[in-house]
């Protein structure tokens, strides 16, 4: 691994600290740091269907019980772009309109590909936290490295999305050429 991607990972992680507000100090410090990197997605990110104002952000989650619930105590009182933060845990009835991010807070292949086929076409932010998501049809994967948390995104799932993330978080991942389908560092 080459030194300047580690600092570069380093200083995403830093970025994704402060631009959500949260530190990582406990035992539950990864729930922590996926849900301060989740926030800093969907602050930078702009969909082509806006919300109407007022309305909930909300975003479901796939998986871990335990994540649903620390993130449900914590986005108390929080807002995303002048939009009520909500997270909800996804259940077996799908509905691709019922959020605009999903989280899939597991790695297992039967909970998470039929609810990507299912929100294939809806204007969702997908985000993943296992080896091969992003060629599953995620949009954003998370990971640890070297005990930091580091992303790479697929530009085509998002296009595909109708959804643009800023190239001031982007600049600190691995992003997925539109073309080759490939990292770019």
């Amino acid at each position: 691994m080459k030194s300047g991607s580690h600092i570069g990972r380093l200083a995403a992680a830093l970025s994704l600290w402060a631009v959500s507000g949260l530190a990582l100090r406990s035992a539950g410090g990864e729930d922590e740091l996926k849900f301060a990197t989740l926030l800093a997605f969907v602050q930078n990110a702009q969909w082509t269907d806006p919300l109407a104002a007022n309305s909930p952000l909300t975003v479901g989650v796939v998986g871990r019980a335990a994540f649903t619930k620390w993130a449900s105590v914590n986005d108390q009182g929080k807002t995303v772009n002048g939009h009520p933060l909500r997270i909800v845990e996804m259940g077996p009835a799908i509905d691709p309109h019922c959020c605009q991010v999903v989280y899939f807070a597991t790695d297992k292949p039967t909970e998470i590909k039929p609810v990507l086929q299912a929100f294939g076409s809806a204007h969702v932010l997908t985000i993943g936290e296992t080896d091969g998501f992003l060629d599953e049809g995620g949009a954003v994967n998370l990971f640890l490295l070297d005990g930091h948390m580091a992303f790479e995104v697929s530009l085509g799932t998002l296009s595909k999305a109708g959804i643009e993330i800023s190239s001031k978080l982007l600049r600190f991942g691995q992003i997925r050429d539109l073309r080759k389908g490939r990292p770019r560092r």
